[in-house]
Order: C-alpha cells, then sequence, then structure tokens
C-alpha cells in the first residue's frame, strides 16, 4: 500500500522483490552499485504479526538484517537511506503518547524484529531516517478499514476491541510527509501518523456512521480475541517532532478516513 501511494508522488526506480531481493546481500550490493542513486526508500516488510511468532528467524532477516544491508548499501555511495518502523517496538501500556527517544521494549517478536532494524541501522551510521508509523490503511492492500467496511455490510453487529488505542493513517498522507522528509533530508527517527487517537471500536463505529450502515458495533476486551502475538494497548505516537519539521500538524484521523471511505 506504502509503497504505491508513494510512487504515485515521486519520478524514482521502482524494484519489485523478484528485481532484488532485499535479504540477498549480493543482490542489494550490485544494484546500488549499478544505480548509485541519491536516495534509498525501503518500503518492503514482513507484517505478518501473528505468523511471525512461529516465524521471527524470517521477519528478522526481513526487517532488521535487511534494513542493515540496505543502510550499508547506501553508505557506500553517500546515499540518503529512508526505512520504516512501528509503535510495536514500544512497550504499549500506559496511555501517554510515545515520544522518539522514549524507552522501547516490544511485546511481540514483530516489534523485536523492526527493533533489530533500528538498531543496526544506529551502528551503521550514514544518512538515513527511520519513520515509525502505524495503522495503516489505503488502495492495494489487506487493512483494518476495508475489513470493517465489507463485514458491516453483511452483519447485522461486530464486536471490535476497545483497549487499543492508536491513529489510523492512510498511506496517501503518509507519502505526503515521507516526500517533505526526503526533500528536508531529515534524519534520525520519525513518528509519523494521522492526528489524534481513537480506539479500535471507535474507528469501527466511524466507519459505520459514514456509510450509514446498520450493523451495530459493540466493544470488547482484547482478551476476547486471544491472538498469537500481544498488541499494544497504547500505540499512540507523539506527533510533535514530526509537525515541527513539516510546519503543521498531520491532520486529524477522522478527516483523511472521511475522504477515503468517499473516494470508494
Amino acid at each position: 500500500m506504502l509503497g504505491r501511494a508513494i510512487m504515485k508522488r515521486v519520478d524514482a526506480l521502482g524494484v519489485s522483490h523478484s528485481a532484488c531481493d532485499i535479504t540477498d546481500r549480493d543482490a542489494v550490493f550490485t544494484l546500488v552499485k549499478k544505480h548509485r542513486p541519491d536516495i534509498i526508500l525501503n518500503c518492503a516488510a514482513y507484517t505478518k504479526v501473528d505468523d511471525a511468532e512461529q516465524n521471527e528467524n524470517l521477519a528478522t532477516r526481513i526487517n532488521g538484517e535487511a534494513v542493515a544491508c540496505l543502510g550499508e548499501a547506501a553508505k557506500t555511495v553517500d546515499a540518503y537511506f529512508l526505512t520504516f518502523s512501528t509503535d510495536y517496538v514500544f512497550e504499549g501500556e500506559g496511555d501517554t503518547p510515545y515520544l522518539e527517544d522514549d524507552p522501547v521494549g516490544p511485546a511481540c517478536a514483530y516489534g523485536r524484529s523492526k527493533l533489530v532494524g533500528e538498531k543496526r541501522l544506529e551502528e551503521l551510521g550514514g544518512r538515513w531516517a527511520i519513520l515509525r508509523t502505524q495503522w495503516l490503511y489505503g488502495a492495494g492492500g489487506k487493512n483494518f478499514i476495508d475489513t470493517i467496511s465489507d463485514l458491516a455490510r453483511g452483519k447485522e453487529s461486530l464486536k471490535v476491541v476497545e483497549d487499543q488505542v492508536g491513529a489510523p493513517t492512510w498511506v496517501e498522507d503518509l507519502s505526503e510527509i515521507i516526500v517533505n522528509l526526503m526533500e528536508a533530508g531529515a534524519e534520525g527517527i520519525y513518528h509519523a501518523a494521522n492526528s489524534k487517537y481513537a480506539s479500535w471500536y471507535e474507528v469501527a463505529t466511524y466507519i459505520v456512521s459514514q456509510f450509514g450502515l446498520r450493523c451495530s458495533i459493540h466493544p470488547c476486551s482484547s482478551d476476547e480475541f486471544p491472538r498469537p502475538a500481544k498488541r499494544p494497548h497504547n500505540s499512540r505516537l507523539n506527533l510533535d517532532k514530526i509537525t515541527n519539521l513539516l510546519g503543521h500538524r498531520p491532520r486529524p484521523w477522522q478527516e483523511a478516513l472521511k475522504e477515503y471511505l468517499l473516494s470508494k
């Protein structure tokens, strides 16, 4: 989803998995040396959160070691490297929005794999930025927004968890932020998402209200839907740093989601 949204905004060489497996060090360095890019933007990731519990080595290869490989290759040609991480690197408790330099402590394999990528990149040096984001939705990929929209049309009621709070983030809005970040050559870790916070229950309720559907949305706890991977209860990301860079705060999730739903 994110890669497609970004490619609509930039004039760049899009490299598919078939063209370069980012876990293959030789393939990465060959590609980078051939094109000698000014910027390398990594939108590849292992995002199957539950599957990562049984496939942590694979998740770490893609989200951790491959990120380090890309960062190292970028450094050899003095390219600016931008990659993505997640709120899952934090413990996910409490209700205070996380700052970029708050202590990390992932509670699941997916979060640990992403943190490996962050740490390895920090150790490498060079010119890089890590953008932590969350709850992405948009065209071209499976996401909560589309799932709820489809389910609510065919069911009288749905249960949705209310004890996980964050911000649904439209990839179109995020891609605009990314372009600004690259143009500024900003380095280090940044948090980026649509602003304001909501539970999954509140997001589902908003979707149903926008479509005028009769489906009833009922709140429930995460314990009622046990999953292999523990989800953060607190996914709130502090957006002050990215706001200062952009000169304005990312728009509220309600505005972005309304536009997305109207476009469907």
